[in-house]
This record gives structure tokens, C-alpha cells and sequence, in this order.
């Protein structure tokens, strides 16, 4: 009637070896992400305080 199960299992194993293929478009936005100057992505908004 039941099935033999453990209920204390609470692991759950990530496969770390797994690449993506080179032509992948997660790659290409990857990519586009980083080509992106930083000074760009934190540029100083103007407000000295509160809300910008």
C-alpha cells in the first residue's frame, strides 16, 4: 500500500560540470553584459540624499 521513501532527504545534488554550448544566446548576452563600462552602470544619479 506504501511505497518505501526517505523523508530526511533534503539534499539535492547540482551538476557543476555542465557547460554551455559556445554558440548559446545566453552566452551572447553574457557577453553584451559585460562589453557594458561600469561607470555606465553606476553612474552617480545627482540626489546627495534621500530619493534619487
Amino acid at each position: 500500500m506504501y511505497q518505501n521513501y526517505t523523508i530526511g532527504q533534503t539534499e539535492f545534488v547540482l551538476n557543476y560540470n555542465y557547460d554551455l554550448p559556445q554558440n548559446h544566446v545566453a552566452r551572447l548576452i553574457s557577453d553584451f553584459v559585460d562589453s557594458i563600462p561600469q561607470d555606465v552602470l553606476l553612474e552617480d544619479s545627482g540626489a546627495a540624499t534621500g530619493r534619487p
